[in-house]
């Protein structure tokens, strides 16, 4: 599994129902882009733990294991989304609290 940042995982992830990423693909505009266009797919979870995500795969989006599911307390899974159309990425805790946007190729 992913042993990056155990410490803050133990830290965030019980805290905060766990974590998820998510993918889009956003039109680029030359303006800043407010958050709020939604338009996110969940392709990867973990749920609320004290380790990251089990994904080894640099977030290119090969790492397929568990079952999809809507339940925060679900298993960690995680989806096929290597060939998907997108260009940010969306890391989120499991409650929303705690947010980043970063573009694909960051």
């Amino acid at each position: 599994g992913n042993n990056f940042g155990n410490i803050h995982a133990s830290r965030v992830l019980p805290k905060h129902m766990g974590a998820n990423v998510w993918i889009r693909n956003k039109p680029i505009k030359k303006s800043c882009a407010k958050i709020d266009g939604g338009g996110w797919k969940r392709v990867r979870h973990v749920p609320a733990g004290y380790h990251w995500h089990p994904a080894t795969d640099q977030l290119v989006g090969t790492a397929v294991y568990g079952k999809k599911s809507d339940d925060v307390t679900a298993p960690a899974w995680s989806v096929r989304f290597n060939k998907a159309n997108f260009n940010e990425f969306l890391f989120a805790t499991g409650d929303c609290k705690k947010w980043l946007v970063a573009k694909k190729w960051s």
